[in-house]
């Protein structure tokens, strides 16, 4: 089990298929329609579309700067603004979320329509997806590793000079021969947990990896290489105003979710406590929401999410929602009158047994209550897109909340 929770959300517009709470997600889908599923302790496979199939709007009023000399500034830049990197997700994502499902040859295949910079940029995007808890080592032990031989040339062509000769050096650890099929790879590998001795070869991968960096460098080499190609930065940079709804609120709260990242426990309470109360609010509700969709209510509190437990609860009824705040606080209930925040504390009061007990099924049992609220997850249409309500309401909600306060993002 991971001891830290992801809080960044995929900022990729892609449409692909995905797990949410015991439901898989899949572009072909019209927005709009109810999906019922069985409970989820008997997980059903129902398509149904993901959040991200939020359709573009022909102009939303946001401002497109001209070129890339022209910077937004100002104290809340982060929060106003949608970033770059988060544009170059919405323009390519769609491509580059397939490397994961398809091979090479396929993946490849599905690029040939695209000018040669936008195949480079695509390929970047791919291993920034893959750029996840140990870097590159990460991203060689995932199925977005067969395609390193293609990603190595775009890093060439990019211009990337350093994270080329790094990238190199990773793929020659694997021999001379480099593996693109996933099996051969991943066996290679001793490292599964955070309690898994390396091996030589583990040893090896993460010293270039820490060498090459974390995805957040990598993101701004990305950048750097689209400043470069003009026509590149222009088509990428037009899409601020096409972004939906939905898109910008994404935007906003990752940018929300970096100011309070949830890592150690004990000192959340005081750092959500210090900002404004619609900010607190939609932090801690994507923080719930996307627990939710990944694991339902049990693998909310059992991870470092489950810190932030009253500000969730707090967060449901500004938004309205008082028929989730309702559910919400039966789970809090079960922890006693004096809710442990810090995570280990509380995994070893109440999850620190090896058996799922019937506190535990309990607990898990308040996700099937949520998703009976609407029966089931539901795909509701806004304006202008549709996002899935893995925890009924609160994809809507937050985008009404949002834009009546005047918070989303350009």
């Amino acid at each position: 089990m991971r001891n830290a929770l992801i809080m960044v959300l995929t900022a990729c517009c892609a449409v692909a298929p995905i797990r949410l709470a015991g439901v898989l997600a899949a572009p072909d889908e019209v927005p709009g329609v109810s999906v019922r599923g069985k409970s989820s302790t008997e997980p059903k496979n129902t398509i149904v579309p993901i959040p991200s199939t939020s359709r573009d709007v022909s102009d939303n009023g946001c401002h497109v700067r001209k070129d890339a000399r022209e910077t937004f500034v100002g104290p809340d830049v982060d929060i106003q603004h949608v970033a770059f990197s988060d544009l170059i997700s919405h323009a390519v994502g769609r491509y580059s979320v397939r490397a994961t499902i398809d091979g090479p040859e396929k993946f490849m295949a599905s690029l040939a329509t695209l000018d040669a910079d936008t195949r480079t940029l695509v390929l970047l995007d791919v291993l920034r997806m893959g750029l996840d808890r140990d870097g590159l080592h990460t991203f060689f032990s995932t199925g977005a590793g067969r395609h390193a031989p293609a990603i190595r040339e775009a890093l060439a062509a990019a211009g990337l000079k350093r994270e080329h000769e790094l990238f190199t050096r990773a793929m020659a650890i694997f021999g001379p021969d480099f593996p693109v099929d996933d099996s051969a790879r991943v066996k290679l590998f001793s490292y599964s947990s955070l309690d898994t001795p390396l091996n030589a070869f583990d040893a090896r991968m993460m010293e270039v990896a820490r060498a090459f960096g974390a995805r957040t460098p990598f993101e701004k080499a990305m950048v750097t290489y689209v400043e470069r190609t003009p026509a590149l930065w222009q088509m990428i940079e037009a899409r601020r105003a096409q972004l939906s709804a939905v898109a910008r609120l994404r935007s906003l709260n990752q940018a929300l979710m970096r100011r309070v990242y949830i890592e150690k426990s004990d000192d959340v309470a005081a750092r959500l406590a210090a900002l404004p109360v619609a900010q607190r609010t939609l932090i801690a509700a994507s923080i719930f929401d996307a627990e939710f969709g990944k694991g339902g209510v049990h693998q909310f509190f059992v991870n470092a999410s489950g810190a932030i437990a009253p500000e969730v609860h707090a967060a449901l009824i500004e938004l309205g929602l008082d028929r989730q705040a309702a559910l919400f606080k039966r789970g809090l209930a079960m922890f006693g009158a004096k809710y442990l925040r810090n995570t280990e504390r509380r995994r070893g009061k109440y999850f620190d047994h090896s058996d799922w007990t019937d506190w535990d099924k309990g607990l898990q049992a308040l996700t099937d209550d949520f998703n009976a609220l609407d029966e089931g997850p539901t795909v509701v249409r806004l304006s202008d897109g549709a996002a899935v309500e893995g925890s009924p309401g609160l994809w809507s909600a937050m985008v009404a909340y949002a834009r009546a306060k005047r918070m989303l993002p350009c």
